[in-house]
């Protein structure tokens, strides 16, 4: 006598095994899928500097610099790769405009990584802390 499947038993088995697969698949796809919280104000609060960061929800970025004779802003995309925020200078002014000291700052694909909770810009011949502001935006 042949061993003959229960097409209903062998279909529900199925998609257990399949609804198993996807629990199980599923978180860790969300952390590899969430952002790094690091959206918000960022403060710049070292001795002879002043500026800040505003990393926007939507992905934009705002920056302004002040350091004895230099002064900056700039303004554009952000990303976050490997825990890095990286800024980009969108649009991006021409060469001869770019990183005098003075008015823009470019940046492509500049990192900026994490030291405790701040953030870390190498700018010049500083190591710029960049602080968040309390409470952060939400």
């Amino acid at each position: 006598m042949a061993l003959r499947a229960d097409p209903e038993r062998v279909g529900g088995m199925i998609r257990l095994a399949v609804g198993a697969a996807i629990l199980l698949v599923a978180p860790a796809c969300a952390a590899a899928e969430a952002p790094l919280p690091a959206a918000g104000l960022y403060e710049i609060d070292q001795m002879e500097m002043a500026g800040g960061l505003e990393l926007q929800p939507g992905g934009r970025f705002r920056y302004a610099f002040d350091y004895g004779a230099v002064s900056e802003v700039s303004e554009g995309e952000w990303a976050v790769e490997g825990g890095t925020v990286l800024l980009t200078t969108d649009p991006m002014p021409p060469k001869s405009e770019c990183d005098r000291g003075f008015a823009s700052a470019c940046f492509d694909r500049t990192p900026l990584p994490r030291e405790g909770e701040n953030l870390i810009l190498w700018r010049w011949d500083a190591k710029i802390r960049l602080r968040p502001v309390q409470p952060r935006p939400r």
